[in-house]
């Protein structure tokens, strides 16, 4: 079974999927565990970022363990809330940035992974795929994740067909930010935790809640939320010292 193996690494988070021989699938345990240090983050101030990763070089992460006794695809109807909804709600509501290392094959619910983080860096040798269609199930859950960065249509060929794409057409449907040789994924993610460590992490918080809000309303709406949050955000310790350094000429000491 895929176990998850947590490491802090400098103001990096690093969350490995560690289920090699298991393709690092997902089951009821591994997801509940994960939403766990998802939700833990808000009272770890020293975390600036988050890496989510998966053990190996050939599998991020290959979605639901069809051969486990619990997972996405388990019925229960005694359960009112699928552990899967905690999971993306966690993703969505962490007060940092969440990166996709994708070390590999990213499928059905890696997939869902992928889009559901802010950065997605693979290795160029990665595939990505919903080949839920194929086993009689479709890929309910990931469509939300999807929805938020590919157009419909791209989202109904992928889910309908259930074919791969590679590195060069995931980065032309902003699947992905980049993808680099695998020699090179350590160096590109460590280089983009480098550069979040230099920022708050209170505009870190408002600002992913403001990206999630702002994306699903109407652009009145939306001007009436961001002149609201930044009305809260310009009183926080930390915009006050943004502005005090940039006027003294200083480097900002961020108290979160």
């Amino acid at each position: 079974m895929t176990d998850l193996r947590v490491d802090e690494r400098g103001s990096a988070l690093w969350l490995t999927l560690d289920g090699e021989a298991h393709r690092n699938a997902l089951d009821d345990e591994i997801v509940i565990r994960l939403t766990e240090e998802l939700t833990n983050v808000s009272g770890r101030p020293a975390i600036r970022s988050i890496v989510l990763t998966g053990a190996g070089d050939k599998v991020f992460c290959a979605g639901g363990n069809l051969k486990a006794d619990s997972g996405p695809f388990i019925a229960d109807p005694n359960r009112v809330n699928h552990p899967l909804k905690a999971m993306f709600a966690a993703l969505r509501d962490c007060p940092v940035p969440v990166i996709a290392r994708v070390n590999g094959a990213a499928v059905g619910g890696g997939l869902g992974l992928t889009c559901a983080c802010d950065f997605a860096i693979a290795q160029d040798k990665a595939i990505f795929a919903t080949p839920e269609i194929k086993v009689g199930l479709f890929p309910l859950f990931i469509l939300a994740p999807m929805f938020q960065i590919m157009p419909k249509r791209v989202v109904h060929d992928l889910a309908f067909t259930g074919r791969r794409i590679d590195t060069q057409e995931a980065k032309s449907l902003h699947i992905i930010n980049d993808y680099v040789p695998l020699a090179e994924l350590d160096i590109r993610v460590n280089a983009l935790t480098e550069t979040l460590a230099q920022h708050s992490r209170t505009s870190y918080a408002f600002g992913r809640a403001a990206l999630n809000a702002m994306g699903s309303l109407s652009y009145n709406d939306a001007i009436e939320y961001a002149q609201r949050m930044l009305i809260l955000l310009s009183q926080t310790d930390d915009a006050r010292e943004g502005i005090a350094a940039f006027r003294e000429g200083r480097t900002p000491q961020w108290r979160g």
